[in-house]
């Protein structure tokens, strides 16, 4: 069986997310992901989610193979990396979207996706799919001008919303989070104090989800039940 040797094969994504009251975000996400490996930090099984102050701008990693070899390859492809931290970077003119050498713990709750806003289709399938050398499995129009795309990482969907009226640049538009019993889960959730929805019916077929609605989590969140196929 060959091995893959390509540096930049994402795989898991890191959620730095700004909150404006850090205690009540910790409380919220220690409720629905149980206990922070480190103070406002949790790894769960495909990522990892990271607060920061509410000033902060939000950041969203995709974990690679060899983080310095994909900083020489992107800038061979004309994307500058600049340098965020020991183990991650941002990706010059596309802020939020860097690469990262951290990933998740491999135990626990799982993320389905994540959403992307992007002004441009064609901007969004280059950089995703042919600088990050994402999976494009799936390109449907919503509305005139507007597509979602579904890219892949080796463990998490990247869904795109991108068109003229999205945003003027890329922006971070929320995560659904995978159960696989999501009525039991909704309960959990209400009975801990949080301002959850009433499960319904997802756009994607086999679906069910519901909404966490409290502004604590500081990004548009769900969670999803996905019908096994046969």
């Amino acid at each position: 069986m060959s091995i893959s040797t390509d540096p930049l094969r994402t795989s898991d994504v890191v959620l730095g997310i700004p909150v404006s009251d850090m205690a009540a975000s910790s409380d919220a996400y220690r409720i629905l992901l149980g206990e922070p490996f480190d103070a406002g930090v949790w790894s769960f099984g495909n990522g990892r989610v990271e607060l920061l102050p509410g000033d902060a701008e939000a950041a969203v990693d995709f974990a690679v193979a060899d983080l310095h070899e994909s900083v020489r390859l992107l800038g061979r492809r004309g994307l500058a990396a600049v340098l965020r931290d020991e183990t991650s970077y941002e990706l010059e003119g596309v802020v939020p979207v860097g690469i990262t050498a951290r990933k998740g713990c491999g135990d626990g709750p799982r993320v389905d996706h994540v959403v992307m806003y992007h002004h441009d289709v064609d901007a969004a399938v280059a950089l995703y799919a042919g600088r990050l050398g994402m999976d494009l499995r799936l390109d449907r129009q919503i509305a005139e001008g507007v597509a979602q795309l579904f890219f892949r990482t080796s463990s998490v969907i990247v869904e795109v919303v991108a068109g003229p009226s999205m945003a003027d640049r890329d922006r971070f538009g929320g995560v659904a989070w995978l159960v696989d019993d999501i009525d039991a889960e909704q309960q959990r959730l209400v009975d801990a104090g949080l301002d959850v929805s009433e499960v319904r019916i997802g756009r994607k077929p086999g679906t069910r989800v519901c909404t966490l609605r409290d502004r604590a989590f500081g990004t548009p969140t769900l969670l999803i039940e996905q019908t096994p196929k046969p």
